[in-house]
């Protein structure tokens, strides 16, 4: 099976009705869920679904149809839903100054870090520079916060940058940015960890 970009952690695995026990306990994968939350959460047309789970137009077509048949089941007839949580892969993006921990500072950190999570370890790290702290470091601007940045435009610049990513880990991060962001597709998770290990077992 082709791996899926599994970016959505649910805060519960169970569903179903409080009046009685349910009827039937259906099963939904990563993948089934990841569908709904793609295209009935954030809106995006089935092709971007598709590409952002990282399978062909036709097979996501097929996952999202078997996801909402379990929901509606789930709300006619007093059946539950199970979510089965399997081993992801999926590309991580993080703020740094230092490759290791996350910058207090989304807008202003000197480098943004890829890693590439295969299951739940880091298989790899890539880091590109930021180009908004680099103008600020030329123009030899005082680099307090964000704030920092004002009239750079970073909501333009920035997140064409992550587009690859499939999750980004922040420890702020301001609305518009946020609204950009999302736009692609990306799913964000707020932490206040620094190290990117204790932020991975926190993700599990």
């Amino acid at each position: 099976m082709k791996n899926r970009n599994i970016t959505l952690r649910p805060k519960s695995l169970l569903f179903g009705p409080l009046t009685h026990e349910p009827k039937e306990m259906l099963p939904m994968s990563d993948d089934e869920l990841e569908s709904l939350y793609l295209a009935d959460f954030q809106g995006l047309y089935q092709e971007e679904c598709a590409r952002q789970l990282g399978v062909s137009r036709p097979t996501f077509s097929k996952i999202i149809k078997g996801a909402r048949r379990k929901v509606a089941e789930m709300l006619m007839y007093g059946k539950g839903i199970e979510l089965i949580r399997e081993k992801r892969n999926y590309l991580l993006v993080y703020p740094t100054n230092d490759r290791i921990t996350i910058h207090p500072y989304f807008i202003t950190a000197k480098l943004f870090a890829f890693a590439q999570i295969e299951g739940e370890s880091i298989a790899s790290i890539t880091y590109i520079d930021n180009p908004i702290y680099q103008e600020l470091h030329a123009k030899e601007v005082e680099i307090i916060d964000d704030d920092s940045a004002q009239g750079m435009a970073a909501g333009r610049i920035i997140p064409p940058l992550l587009k690859k990513g499939n999750m980004l880990v922040v420890k702020s991060l301001g609305e518009g940015m946020k609204r950009n962001i999302e736009g692609m597709g990306i799913n964000i998770e707020y932490t206040d960890l620094s190290d990117i290990d204790s932020v991975l077992e926190s993700l599990k």
